[in-house]
């Protein structure tokens, strides 16, 4: 009997042709999988470069995290709010329990919402600690991967390998890496690049399939980084720009197809993304003023040249003046260094020939004039000079986008360039060969960057852990000290995230409007913050009174506090001492924390 699905096997009486269509099919099975078997290795190895960048971390996965402090923690909250939200039926772009009352639009920071959904499984599993390592690796990994994918349609294995190399270790992807899950995940990249080579220049594929795939890709991009999604529809503009005049008698078909491929990429996209840009757009708590000073992260030119902490091989001189490049040290992920940049360079002279060379150089070369930002910036000194991304920079949306991060457009041209170095460097004579590739591998040792650090986490308070069974109603605001608005101080994030984000609490990192949409990290100060934040950072004993008290308790009532948790922090006592003299009780030690339950109802009590 033949099982619905399956095709029949050629009988004795077939017809000839029949039989020779399925030899034909039969003998394309092993075709496939040796064709495949490139591909699938060089995905093992962009996984085991990543895993041996991260190799820190693993001996301690669930207590310590990829990288430094302290977006982290951030991205863990984030990691876990997916499948809160689908389990509580909550709006998964909007939520109260950061900065309640007045919440906090997801849309308007680094949400990751995609990520969150894809990495669930692993979160509810293992945690969000474990889960945020797992994603740093398999982050790096498809990166490099897929940027093997795209090279390799223009280059050979070994090239492809080593542009997709190049991409995965670049300065952007290493030193983001340390604090950025958003922007370490660049797979989107290449992938774009993959579907516009097919549109526009290979045209053997129906474009309006192709549109659906480009949609759906644009939607996931923009539920994981929203900028990287803008700063690829830049690149893909110049890149169409520059394959535009090159193009020839191909250009009025690759424009139709072009066209076709964006009308059905376009609802597709809209289906998908109609919700979180309404939120973001007309939700409440949405941001009006740009959330970065694009003149301060951009691209410093001596970046080219001098290497960043997060480089094997950079001198403390170096680093010194590196770590004040582009506002962070992290948001420095130019360095190409000078022996790579001379060989780019007459690489580039004497193939300008070769279209292959011609298209990514200038495409890499605007992209990387693009991210210098508004004004030419050399040794963290503003020469006032205008560059080009003084134009683009004042385009609606284009505002929030920080113009140093372009750079990783420019890092997948250098991989492409790359890999044809090898290309021709293996089908050169053995003695130029070894010259050209001992050349190559000199200028690719200055950038290997350093193995990534392992930070290890405060500890996490059982309290937390066992938060289903601390008896606190859901629904309750919990105030929790130390009280955060940033990424240095926001351990409370975390705890939250282990306890399933259940805790709503009336702090948060996360940009939040003030007056006029202006952009603000953190709830709007009031007493109780400023307080609280006072005691934290100052250590001194802290007792209030008068208006202030006054104040601080009507700072309470409004954000409905129930109960007041006291975690591992510094300046803990001194922390204990305001709270015990504004609620005239001591606190109850639980699992690893102080508590004051019942604030709503026994309130601030009068100074003894």
């Amino acid at each position: 009997m033949i099982q619905s699905g399956a095709a029949p096997e050629p009988g004795p009486g077939a017809s000839s042709p029949t039989r020779l269509r399925a030899r034909h099919a039969i003998g394309r099975v092993p075709e496939r999988v040796s064709a495949a078997r490139p591909s699938v290795a060089a995905l093992a190895f962009f996984t085991l470069v990543a895993v041996v960048l991260t190799w820190q971390v693993w001996s301690a996965p669930g207590s310590s995290w990829v990288g430094s402090c302290c977006d982290q923690e951030q991205q863990m909250w984030f990691l876990r709010w997916i499948p809160y939200a689908l389990q509580h039926g909550a709006n998964p772009f909007f939520t109260t329990q950061l900065n309640w009352p007045d919440g906090v639009n997801l849309m308007w920071n680094t949400s990751i919402a995609f990520l969150s959904l894809a990495f669930a499984p692993v979160t509810l599993a293992v945690g969000p600690v474990v889960a945020y390592n797992v994603a740093i690796v398999v982050a790096l990994a498809l990166s490099g991967w897929l940027a093997f994918v795209a090279i390799r349609r223009y280059a050979s294995v070994p090239g492809a390998v080593v542009g997709g190399a190049v991409f995965e270790l670049s300065p952007y992807l290493v030193s983001h890496a340390s604090l950025h899950l958003n922007l370490t995940a660049a797979w989107s990249v290449p992938l774009f690049l993959i579907l516009l080579d097919e549109i526009v220049v290979r045209q053997a594929r129906s474009p309006a399939k192709l549109g659906v795939a480009l949609g759906l890709l644009a939607a996931c991009q923009l539920l994981t980084s929203e900028e990287i999604l803008a700063t690829s529809a830049i690149a893909s503009a110049v890149l169409l720009g520059i394959l535009a005049a090159h193009a020839g008698p191909r250009l009025r078909s690759g424009v139709r197809r072009l066209l076709i491929a964006a009308a059905t990429a376009l609802p597709v996209f809209l289906l998908l993304a109609a919700w979180p840009l309404a939120v973001q757009f007309f939700g409440a708590q949405r941001i009006s003023g740009a959330v970065q000073d694009q003149n301060v992260f951009s691209t410093d030119l001596l970046n080219l040249i001098v290497p960043t902490r997060y480089q094997l091989l950079a001198p403390d001189a170096a680093t010194r003046l590196s770590n004040q490049f582009s506002g962070l040290a992290h948001e420095a992920d130019a360095y190409l260094g000078l022996p790579l940049l001379l060989l780019l360079a007459v690489t580039v002279g004497r193939l300008w020939d070769d279209l292959r060379v011609r298209v990514a150089s200038l495409a890499g070369g605007i992209m990387l004039a693009l991210s210098l930002g508004p004004h030419l910036v050399i040794g963290s000194v503003s020469t006032g000079i205008p560059m080009p991304w003084i134009v683009l920079g004042q385009l609606p949306l284009l505002q929030h986008v920080v113009p140093a991060r372009l750079v990783l457009f420019a890092w997948l041209a250098v991989g492409f360039a790359v890999a044809i170095v090898v290309d021709r460097a293996l089908a050169a004579p053995p003695i130029r060969g070894v010259s050209v590739l001992a050349a190559l591998a000199f200028g690719l040792a200055c950038i290997v960057p350093a193995p990534l650090a392992a930070w290890s986490a405060t500890s996490i308070p059982t309290f937390f852990v066992r938060w289903a069974q601390e008896g606190i109603p859901s629904g309750s605001t919990v105030l929790i000290a130390p009280f955060f608005r940033d990424g240095a101080g926001a351990d409370p994030m975390l705890w939250a995230a282990v306890a399933g984000d259940e805790v709503r609490m009336p702090e948060a990192y996360a940009f939040v409007p003030l007056a006029g949409g202006i952009p603000n990290y953190g709830p709007v100060p009031n007493a109780l913050s400023a307080t609280m934040e006072t005691i934290q950072d100052k250590g001194g004993r802290l007792v209030v009174r008068g208006t202030l008290r006054d104040q601080i308790a009507a700072d309470l009532r409004a954000e409905r506090v129930a109960d007041v948790i006291v975690g591992p922090m510094r300046y803990q006592q001194q922390m204990l001492i305001f709270f015990e003299d504004l609620f005239g009780r001591p606190a109850t030690y639980t699992d690893g924390v102080y508590i004051w339950r019942g604030v709503d109802r026994s309130g601030v009590v009068a100074p003894s």
